[in-house]
Formats: C-alpha cells, structure tokens, sequence
C-alpha cells in the first residue's frame, strides 16, 4: 500500500488542560512516536548491506537515512517501510507478512541516501524496512531492516 504525500493535521484545541509536551505527542502518529529507529540490513533475495536510522527533523519532517547501503543488480528499488517484525524461519530465510507502505524509488548506486517520509504523520507503528526490485511478477525482497 503506497503512501501518499498529504499535509499535517492541524491541532485542536482542548477544554481539559494539558502541557505542550503532552499535546505533541497525541498528534504525532504512531510510527512517529517511535523514531528515531535504526537497524542493521539482513539479505534476502540479493546479498545487502548497510544501517538504516529514521528520523524526524527539526522542521516535523520524517526522514530514512541509507548508509553504506549495497545490493544485488536491480533496476526499479523500491523502499517499503512494514507493520510487521522481520523474522526468520526455521530455514533461515528472513521476511515479513504484507502490510506497510511505499515510501519511494531509491537509487541503486549511491551507498548513502536521505529519503523523505512522505505520510508519516498518519502511519501505524513500523518494525521493519525492506528494500525490493519493483519486477513483476515476484517483486523480490533483496534485503530487510528489524528497526528498533
């Protein structure tokens, strides 16, 4: 499910009172309240390498940071950030179930990245990254990140 870039809420006043700290933190979505996040890329379908953080920035933005990012041969990356954990199986293939969003077409060349979180203010708590070629009909996953 793709993400799509909309603008912030606007508060609302409340009759009850409350601290500024308080107030932010209701308004921030799930996923936001967690960050920052990073973790470690595993390999899936291509040998990945690399850390990921997520943050958010002075001015609200959310942010995914690549560093020393490598993976195999694709030509349409996608990055996918998911509700669910990454895990591994008794065979030692590691995934997670569907259910998360696309966050944006990454260059597979450049070892650092800084992508925009389009929509972060209204997503579910994350727990993984997953970086995949966009070729049907598989669209195989090449490496993940348990965030944490």
């Amino acid at each position: 499910m793709a993400a799509d870039p909309v603008p912030s809420p606007t508060a609302t006043s409340s009759s009850s009172p409350t601290t500024s700290g308080d107030a932010q933190a209701s308004e921030l979505s799930a996923f936001e309240q967690q960050l920052p996040l990073s973790g470690t890329f595993v390999s899936q379908g291509a040998t990945t390498e690399g850390t990921v953080d997520i943050e958010r920035r002075s001015d609200g933005s959310v942010w995914v940071l690549l560093d020393n990012f490598h993976t195999g041969d694709a030509a349409d990356l996608r990055l996918y950030l998911n509700e669910d954990a990454l895990v591994q199986d008794a065979d030692g293939y590691w995934g997670s179930a569907a259910g998360g969003y696309e966050i944006a077409v990454i260059d597979p060349s450049a070892s650092t990245q800084e992508i925009e979180v389009p929509g972060a203010w209204d997503m579910s708590a994350i727990q993984s990254l997953t970086v995949s070629d966009y070729t049907p009909p598989d669209f195989p996953a090449l490496g993940s990140v348990a965030l944490d």
